[in-house]
């Protein structure tokens, strides 16, 4: 019988352990997507290529340049920067996850650029050096992510 009890006792706190640990990777993805978005807003096309971008080589925003003629045409439309709305991360593996952002794109003259609620879906994995965005796609308007927790 104390043997059945230490069992079940060790399982409760390793499940407990595995979910808080879940936990900490959800912050921690939620974190490096805020970071992002403060520097995106920034405009600093080689701090996101350098520091949060480990997408496919083919990918027009892989590179500093490709990523600058993206800010470059958003700019070109009035764009000014992001207003945040919601940063909702899902662990998929201890190494991987994907994090919803709810975002607006805003324009320096303070309206927006439709469609004002956006939604975007990245794929992020845990380097040696770090979290790092591995894809991304956007949502149509009112779809959420699918999160297995």
């Amino acid at each position: 019988m104390k043997l059945h009890r230490f069992v079940l006792a060790a399982s409760s706190a390793f499940a407990l352990h595995g979910a808080a640990a879940a936990q900490d990777l959800k912050g921690d993805m939620e974190y490096f997507m805020s970071e992002y978005l403060r520097v995106w807003n920034a405009h600093d096309a080689a701090t996101i290529v350098r520091d949060f971008y480990r997408l496919d080589p083919g990918h027009r925003w892989s590179t500093v340049e490709g990523l600058q003629a993206e800010f470059d045409r958003l700019k070109a439309e009035g764009y000014d920067r992001s207003a945040v709305h919601g940063i909702t991360g899902c662990v998929i593996t201890a190494d991987t996850g994907q994090v919803e952002l709810r975002f607006t794109r805003l324009k320096t003259d303070g309206s927006f650029m439709p469609p004002e609620q956006r939604v975007s879906i990245y794929q992020v994995r845990r380097f040696d050096d770090g979290w790092r965005a591995t894809g991304m796609a956007g949502l149509p308007a009112g779809e959420s992510m699918k999160c297995a927790e």
